[in-house]
């Protein structure tokens, strides 16, 4: 039975680093999988694409409050259950849900159709990181790196804006997202 689980989880790792990544991850045993993969698949992000070498930055000490795993895991909370910027993506994904069924909450229909349209072609990248591709751009208001975790979350299925979250990596100030278009 324990082999058969190991072997589950190591075919459903190589499986989510397949459809979450845009860099070749190779998967020679479970130590060796990006931990970032078990973030996004926390949270139901089996096809996101991240648009940044994730063993790289899972190995980077940087002496900060919190580590890069734990700024993904606040960053992806908070695109996912914070919206008081009205150009957060939770903030635009109520016009999408209005054709969207289900017997759920309102607040939890718009939380699964944000997640279902990430999945559907949406991509993470970190602005100003070694390596980061000209198109993810920087924060809209100016935050840095130096003092914050930045990730830049596209939807296009949902909208043309850019989202970002912001992570303080001191942890002095609450983290927050939003859009701008």
């Amino acid at each position: 039975m324990n082999k058969l689980k190991v072997l589950l989880t190591i075919a459903i790792g190589a499986c989510c680093v397949m459809s979450c990544s845009t860099k070749r991850v190779i998967i020679e045993d479970e130590i060796q999988r990006a931990k970032t993969i078990d973030i996004l698949v926390k949270y139901e992000l089996n096809g996101i694409k991240v648009n940044y070498d994730m063993l790289a930055m899972e190995s980077a000490d940087t002496g900060d409050m919190y580590s890069y795993l734990e700024s993904l895991d606040l960053a992806i909370e908070s695109f996912l259950t914070d919206g008081s910027y009205p150009e957060s993506p939770l903030g635009i994904v109520p016009d999408a849900v209005k054709s969207y069924k289900g017997n759920v909450s309102k607040p939890q229909q718009h939380k699964e159709k944000l997640i279902e349209m990430i999945n559907s072609g949406g991509s993470l990248c970190m602005p100003d990181i070694d390596g980061a591709a000209e198109s993810c751009f920087h924060a809209e208001e100016g935050e840095n790196v130096e003092q914050n975790w930045i990730f830049l979350l596209l939807i296009p299925e949902l909208s043309d804006h850019h989202f970002w979250a912001i992570v303080p990596k001191g942890g002095e100030d609450e983290v927050y997202n939003y859009g701008f278009k």
